[in-house]
């Protein structure tokens, strides 16, 4: 039914819209940070099934363990050098090989140790 009134009505639901937002400005932002969260985490979960959905070492499926690992290293210099979140340049370039998926124990072992502990 809103979209019926917003194709008929455009200009009239702009207007209310700022007008809304306008006089509500704290609310709007609080549903712009949820929305786009959402959006994140969506992207977020995307990334991490096109890698495997899992730690390549140890299996681990729980996502909000999961990391994203630069296979050869140099991951620090990368993240200098594209200058935003990992996750969308994974996307805008169409998810390229030389990363993979692993748990936060795991990538923090192989960046401390070069190895991870379950390959020892």
């Amino acid at each position: 039914m809103k979209k019926d009134y917003y194709k008929e009505n455009p200009e009239k639901f702009k207007t209310r819209s700022k007008l809304w937002i306008k006089n509500n400005y704290s609310k709007a932002q609080i549903m712009w940070r949820k929305a786009g969260k959402k959006y994140s985490d969506k992207q977020r979960l995307i990334a991490i099934n096109k890698y495997g959905g899992k730690c390549k070492c140890c299996n681990e499926k729980e996502i909000k363990f999961l990391s994203f690992d630069h296979i050869k290293g140099n991951g620090n210099k990368h993240r200098k050098i594209i200058g935003q979140k990992i996750v969308r340049w994974l996307k805008r370039n169409n998810y390229p090989k030389g990363f993979q998926i692993l748990c936060h124990n795991c990538n923090l072992a192989k960046g401390f140790y070069g190895k991870c502990p379950h390959k020892l």
